[in-house]
């Protein structure tokens, strides 16, 4: 090779060569690495289809030419681009390459875990929480901001709104904040300090709750930094408190609530002493890595026995996932009748009416509780409102928290009869009129999401069912354990047949995080058949599945000796 920009060549021209059994792996390798991968997609998912495994199949090859008539040719591209990211021959490489990252000497996380020294993990949402411009100081304007952020609420306006309707009814609203473990903890990112991270806003955001009329502001922030002295406060590898902590935080607030006076239903509460228990922590499970990157954590946790809930107790209380940890094992994995509501109640010596909806911290939990049939006339009935909250939540700025699909709504309280839904099971027909955008489950901080579709009543096969205006809201599975399920398939103006009970009844769902868009009061959930044929249904599909892999695999093995023997002949025509 001959460099023209030099005048005078000071060595002889370099010429580089390559082998011809050189060039066939180059070329070979390169070919393979771009086509078998989407090859073997194509082939898995065409042959489940082939085999009726209709309602997960996404075939790409088939799906870039499925444009819905309704849709543009350019959402259409960008919604099948969005599609090919997430498919199912993608996970695997990018399981392989976060593994390496995370169990490698870079030590490093991924968009929702931080690692930090010793072992420690950090959700990243909670890190951003502490910095950027939060719920007070406006973010600047820009062309590339969503558009979607036009439309949110600061925590304050819509905090100040459900204090005033709570004062209309006479109930009082207690805010208890929950600091984050960054907060507490900052020496496992960086250096030790004599006092917790705040953001820079809480002094301000705290004084202006305070201000409002017929609010308590418990900040729990202090209590639980000058804890850590004496034991550990947060989990290593999860986003949660520890029971320790979570105790601490129940002691305070049902000192709080005692110091009021006020009346409430008393039962008999005791602990049969501690039990341990163990688990591997949600943050590892957001890493998303292949083989084991840490140990089990164990923690002793203290079950409290009798009746810790009761919806008729006049002190409610609202939570997120930091309430339900402890309390119910569905997908958080800690045991049950140990949390926060549960040491409340405890402390107390009676039951609280108890929302808590992981993720729901924000709205989902007021929603739920506005939502009840005749709640503007039952909740004269109630004196107070705790509210728990993580001051992840408050502290966001609208960008990060709309990132982390934090949203600020207001809600409206029902004002039916508060009579319960009369239904105790009931089959339709129905139509499909709307349902949510539903998130990529691998961006998510949970690994399980319910969400709610609007239908039409066209046919009450059996039982009576209420609606409203011939509508109901119905939740269903989006994905549970991070894979999507059948049913977040189910498309607007599809026809189906539901077979319905009070989502209320669902007592091991009602804590999973809900996407639900409708202005409908009433939730229902839809069984499935109950019937011989599902088990066997499952066999068969399982068996296509294993069928589909092994004729993918060999097709590809095809493709790859004639690829190499083409391939050969080519570079044999041409020397």
């Amino acid at each position: 090779m001959r460099n023209p920009y030099k005048e005078k060549e000071t060595r002889s021209d370099i010429e580089v060569t390559l082998s011809r059994r050189a060039a066939i792996i180059s070329i070979f390798s390169f070919l393979c690495i771009i086509i078998l991968p989407p090859l073997y997609q194509n082939i898995f998912e065409l042959n489940k289809k082939l085999c009726g495994n209709n309602d997960i199949t996404w075939v790409p090859t088939i799906e870039i030419f499925n444009k819905d008539s309704k849709t543009t040719i350019t959402d259409h591209l960008q919604q099948y681009e969005k599609s090919l990211e997430d498919a199912e021959f993608t996970e695997p490489p990018r399981r392989i390459i976060q593994t390496i990252l995370s169990k490698g000497p870079l030590h490093e996380g991924n968009s929702k875990t931080k690692i930090g020294k010793n072992g420690w993990l950090f959700l990243k949402t909670s890190l951003n929480s502490l910095t950027g411009y939060g719920p007070i100081k406006t973010e600047p304007q820009s062309v590339s901001k969503d558009p979607n952020l036009n439309h949110w609420q600061s925590p304050l306006t819509v905090i100040e709104r459900f204090a005033d309707q709570l004062n209309q009814f006479g109930v009082h609203l207690v805010i208890v904040s929950i600091p984050v473990k960054p907060m507490i903890y900052p020496e496992h990112l960086s250096q030790p300090t004599q006092e917790p991270v705040i953001h820079p806003d809480s002094e301000n955001f705290y004084s202006a709750l305070r201000s409002l009329n017929n609010v308590d502001v418990l900040d729990l922030t202090l209590p639980l930094f000058k804890l850590k002295s004496n034991s550990e406060v947060f989990l290593k590898q999860d986003t949660h408190w520890t029971p320790e902590g979570m105790e601490k935080a129940a002691k305070i607030i049902a000192d709080h609530i005692k110091s009021k006076g006020w009346e409430y239903k008393q039962s008999v509460l005791k602990t049969n002493g501690s039990e341990s228990r163990s688990s591997f922590g949600d943050l590892v499970e957001n890493l998303n890595t292949y083989g084991k990157i840490s140990d089990l954590e164990t923690v002793m946790a203290t079950p409290v026995k009798g009746q810790t809930i009761d919806p008729e107790s006049s002190i409610v209380l609202l939570g997120d996932s930091f309430t339900n940890i402890y309390s119910t094992d569905t997908t958080l994995n800690w045991g049950k009748h140990a949390g926060l509501a549960d040491h409340i109640a405890l402390n107390l010596g009676g039951p609280l009416d108890v929302i808590a909806i992981n993720g729901g911290g924000a709205t989902g939990a007021r929603k739920k509780l506005a939502s009840r049939k005749g709640s503007a006339v039952s909740m004269k009935k109630k004196r107070a409102v705790i509210w728990a909250i993580t001051s992840r939540d408050l502290f966001l700025s609208p960008t990060a928290a709309h990132k982390a699909r934090i949203h600020w709504e207001n809600v409206i309280f029902d004002n039916r009869s508060p009579e319960p839904i009369r239904i105790s099971s009931a089959r339709v027909r129905a139509k499909i009129l709307s349902k949510p955008k539903l998130p990529d489950p691998k961006s998510t901080t949970y690994s399980a999401l319910l969400y709610g579709a609007d239908y039409k009543i066209l046919e009450t096969t059996s039982g009576k069912i209420e609606t409203d205006g011939n509508r109901i809201a119905v939740m269903h599975w989006a994905y549970k354990n991070r894979q999507m399920l059948p049913s977040s398939n189910y498309k607007i103006g599809e026809e189906r047949v539901l077979n319905l009970i009070p989502f209320d009844e669902m007592k091991e769902l009602r804590t999973l995080e809900q996407l639900y868009d409708g202005d409908l009061f009433d939730y229902y959930w839809d069984l499935p058949e109950a019937n011989n044929e599902m088990p066997e249904k499952t066999i068969i599909l399982k068996e296509n599945g294993s069928n589909s892999h092994l004729i993918a695999s060999a097709s590809c093995g095809l493709f790859a000796l004639i690829l190499a023997f083409l391939i050969k002949k080519i570079v044999k025509h041409n020397t």
